[in-house]
């Protein structure tokens, strides 16, 4: 048996072939290449028969590893935290107690409900939260390019691996947690935890991967889309500098809560740190104009404001309690401001979409900004005790409501007076003006001043 390698070796998968005679007799110098005892024979089919059984092992290494990464990431930064206020407060209370403390405020990053003592503690600090969603990302990421996926069945297998084994995690922490002071279901804290590990190990997997629906969507789809998540990072970027003015103004009351606390006050800085991200979502809704609650029966909005006792801690200290001034009754009408604005600039950008493709990507970018309020309002929110904070937040479908309404407004209606004004086409000529002219430069007055 003789085998006559490739004369110019090529990689996997290439159309290159081996040809190898079966007949076990020498090759001559006048016998044809093809003949009828000799096979063409596929090495690059065989070269992925023989690494076939391969990938199910690298899929489960990299997803094991890519996932106990991303938990040790989040968990140890919590963990030293959690160990350093301990060892501050006297060592009080087992070893136990702290671990399944910090394994509670992992937990509570996914919007698990837990219960502290008598306290029920269900709202989830949102910076917790999106660093958790990015690390899933990242995990199932990785491990879709460790089995170099490309198609849609290595991203089912990718993420839905990292899920399996992100919710065995959790799963089990919600059952470690349960001692002392702390108690935590299992079906809710399940039910809390899978969309967002899903929602984050599918986005990481299919992006790794490139075959994210947004190529191949429509372009008006596709700038609707667009225009509508930047409307929402506008108004949550005026809600996050409201809520920093709130704590510039209302900066006393906020120091004198922390002097509650002595020694351990910078561990309730840390935790309202870790809430400034739901501080400006609330921002976000008291300037849309539903307001927020701060405990059963109470509301915060621009022209009413009904408060109750509140405990002492910085994040209640800046929260409003009169109603807006005068001069800054502004701020009300600011969702349909940004609207506005970025309706002419989604017109701008589409100087080819006709009129009802622009109308209809305005629309779509209104529903996503009122979608993504929405949710956001919702996440934002749960309960912090019991009784009179058994409510926190604002109110999603009012916010979601009365948002849309003014993002409808705003969008389409300066995106068809921008159409009449025609905006896009002083757009696109001016783009055509850019590409096509060429700068001359001056003749020189004499041969000496010219450039060598």
């Amino acid at each position: 048996m003789e085998q006559r390698p490739n004369r110019r070796p090529g990689r996997a998968g290439s159309s290159q072939r081996d040809t190898v005679r079966i007949d076990g007799s020498p090759r001559s110098t006048e016998t044809p290449v093809h003949r009828r005892d000799t096979e063409i024979v596929d090495t690059a089919a065989y070269a992925k028969r023989a690494k076939a059984p391969r990938r199910p092992r690298a899929l489960l290494a990299s997803a094991l590893a890519t996932t106990l990464w991303c938990a040790t990431v989040v968990v140890t930064p919590i963990l030293v935290c959690v160990i350093l206020g301990w060892w501050q407060a006297g060592a009080t209370g087992s070893v136990a107690n702290v671990a399944a403390a910090a394994g509670v405020a992992w937990l509570s990053g996914h919007g698990v409900p837990v219960d502290i003592g008598p306290m029920h503690l269900s709202i989830p600090p949102l910076a917790l939260t999106a660093l958790i969603a990015w690390r899933l990302a990242k995990a199932a990421a990785g491990t879709t390019r460790a089995i170099g996926g490309r198609d849609t069945a290595a991203v089912r297998a990718a993420a839905g691996l990292v899920t399996i084994f992100y919710t065995g995690l959790v799963a089990g922490a919600a059952a470690l947690c349960t001692t002392g002071p702390f108690t935590v279901d299992l079906l809710p804290a399940l039910l809390h935890a899978v969309p967002l590990i899903i929602a984050a190990t599918a986005f990481g997997a299919a992006r790794e991967a490139g075959v994210l629906p947004w190529d191949t969507a429509s372009v008006w789809l596709r700038r609707g889309l667009r225009t509508g998540m930047i409307t929402v990072g506008a108004l949550l970027a005026c809600g996050a500098a409201a809520t920093g003015v709130a704590f510039a103004v209302r900066g006393p009351v906020v120091a004198d809560t922390l002097r509650v606390y002595g020694s351990e006050s910078w561990i309730v800085a840390l935790l309202s740190l870790l809430y400034l991200p739901n501080l400006a979502v609330w921002a976000a809704a008291y300037i849309t104009g539903p307001g927020f609650a701060v405990g059963a029966g109470t509301a915060v909005q621009a022209e009413l404001v009904e408060l109750g006792p509140l405990p002492a801690f910085p994040v209640f200290a800046a929260v409003p309690n009169a109603t807006l001034p005068a001069y800054a009754t502004i701020l009300i009408g600011l969702p349909l401001m940004l609207a506005a604005v970025f309706g002419v600039i989604l017109t701008y950008r589409s100087p080819d979409l006709r009129v009802p493709r622009v109308t209809t990507a305005a629309t779509v970018a209104a529903a996503t900004a009122a979608l993504a309020l929405g949710l956001l309002a919702y996440l934002s929110g749960g309960a912090a005790g019991t009784d009179l904070l058994a409510d926190l937040g604002p109110d999603p479908l009012a916010v979601a409501g009365i948002g849309g309404v003014q993002f409808l407004i705003g969008l389409v209606g300066a995106a068809l007076i921008a159409r009449l004004f025609a905006v896009h086409r002083r757009a696109a000529e001016a783009e055509l003006v850019r590409r096509d002219t060429v700068v001359i430069p001056e003749p020189a007055p004499s041969r000496d001043d010219g450039l060598p």
